[in-house]
């Protein structure tokens, strides 16, 4: 059946009913099982928060304090888990990479699905902080059950006992992102649990989706803005010389927000009033100032001039001293219980969630023999009805960013990995590289699974390219040297 709806970013798309949160796009609003997200970031501590996404309601005092100790118990984690997360931080991984490794292999203790996402939420602290500590060359800190979920977090990452300014501006961050709708990570912890899998793996792909640059590499990217020198001293001209040279600032518009995201002022109000009596404001002052510049030179035009949450979640987490580094896991922390309430509810559903594509493919055509294909590359003519294959050719080689590629694998003489490759590239974007590394694969590189290489008509072309001749090698390039 063809789908009667091609909607291929599925921005109109509703995959499922929700009661955990609703966004209003227009007027700037989020509420979580119908409370403002003003309330909850004022008011709830993450226990309360997570409590309530779980059970439609606000708990009793006996409720979550019950709740509270719950979560406090299952926060240890394995000697597995551990030598995973010693490993990771020995050979330098990323702490996303780290937690996806400790969620993966963490084990299912029982058949009680409400527990284990219990489990899921409360174990991610204790992952996050073991691996950086190993990383930073210090011993990993026990959790602490006499401690909140946000205290506890604290003390793990940091040794010291959390004090209450400390506490209340964390925690602001994480109830302020603990829902926020089928983000690409709710979507994959959703059709993971569409299927009928465990927690730990729709937690695992949740994460998973959160390591791509378009998803949690935001706040990296904002980081790297809030430090520029131009931006710092001279934030005016910085937003000019960007918008006028048409690129983007990170930090700015929403794929869901058509103005303000309700989410980016409440981060603002705290940072401000964590920063007030102490400590660095030079992010926050570079932040206020490029945001006021957006504001007034993009005024009237279709360019966003409202930041996100993720702009000022830098300045508090930064106000948190909280390193860099731990920027996304410190998301992934607070969404953690948003993705189980939402994989509880694909769960419910019993709905297996199953996309259909638009096929765009060549028409049917007759299998050729392996010899009639070896006999048409040894002699390959430039004919009419080869037309269609080298056009599809001189389309493949109309970026500049993949002739690089090829160059790249021309000259290291050897099979590289994946991830030497992209470091010998120009292309810094890991999406973009992947998606130049996508049409160029099978065709002119090949892959075996671990390395990359030229095939012959990859390695043709680069030949006639340093000859000053890519005519004839282009003409070689056939779908019989396609791999499939």
């Amino acid at each position: 059946m063809t789908p009667s709806i091609f909607d291929p970013g599925l921005t109109a798309t509703a995959i499922a009913e929700t009661s955990c949160s609703n966004i209003d796009a227009e007027n700037g609003t989020v509420h979580i099982r119908g409370y403002s997200i003003e309330a909850i970031a004022a008011k709830a501590s993450y226990e309360e928060a997570t409590w309530l996404l779980r059970n439609g309601r606000l708990p009793t005092t006996d409720a979550v304090e019950s709740f509270r100790g719950a979560l406090a118990k299952r926060r240890s984690i394995s000697e597995p888990v551990e030598t995973v997360l010693k490993t990771a931080a020995q050979a330098n991984r990323s702490v996303m990479e780290a937690l996806q490794m400790g969620l993966a292999t963490a084990t299912v203790n029982g058949d009680d699905t409400l527990i284990e996402t219990s489990r899921v939420v409360s174990i991610c602290p204790t992952i996050v902080t073991t691996y950086w500590r190993y990383r930073e060359g210090v011993t990993p800190i026990h959790p602490d059950a006499s401690y909140s979920h946000t205290e506890n977090l604290w003390y793990m990452l940091t040794g010291m006992e959390p004090d209450a300014a400390t506490v209340a501006g964390l925690e602001t961050y994480l109830t302020t992102i603990i829902e926020h709708g089928v983000t690409p990570s709710t979507f994959a912890a959703r059709i993971v649990g569409s299927t009928g899998a465990d927690p730990f793996s729709a937690a695992t792909a949740a994460v998973g989706a959160l390591t791509g640059p378009r998803h949690g590499g935001a706040l990296a990217r904002i980081h790297t803005l809030l430090t520029n020198k131009d931006a710092v001293e001279t934030p005016a001209a910085f937003v000019e010389q960007r918008l006028t040279a048409s690129e983007s600032i990170p930090g700015f518009g929403h794929s869901v927000y058509t103005g303000c995201d309700p989410r980016a002022e409440i981060l603002k109000a705290c940072a401000t009033t964590m920063l007030e009596n102490h400590g660095d404001r030079s992010l926050l002052n570079t932040a206020t100032a490029l945001e006021a510049a957006v504001h007034d030179q993009v005024a009237g035009s279709d360019h966003p001039s409202a930041p996100n949450v993720d702009f000022y979640a830098v300045v508090l987490l930064d106000a948190l001293a909280v390193p860099p580094p731990l920027f996304p896991a410190m998301f992934a922390i607070g969404r953690t219980a948003g993705w189980m309430a939402q994989y509880l509810e694909q769960l419910e559903s019993e709905t297996l969630l199953r996309p259909r594509s638009q096929y765009k493919g060549p028409e049917p055509r007759s299998w050729v023999s392996r010899a009639d294909r070896d006999a048409a590359i040894a002699g390959a003519q430039l004919e009419p009805d080869t037309l269609a294959e080298l056009a599809d050719a001189f389309k493949l080689l109309s970026e500049p960013s993949r002739l690089e590629l090829l160059a790249i694998l021309d000259q290291a003489n050897t099979p590289l990995s994946y991830s030497t490759f992209h470091e010998r590239s120009s292309i810094a974007d890991k999406g973009r590289f992947n998606y130049h590394l996508r049409r160029l694969r099978g065709t002119l590189i090949a892959n075996d699974g671990a390395t990359y290489t030229l095939r012959a008509p990859g390695q043709r072309i680069v030949d006639r390219l340093l000859d000053g001749d890519i005519t004839s090698s282009v003409e070689q390039v056939s779908d019989a040297d396609r791999e499939h």
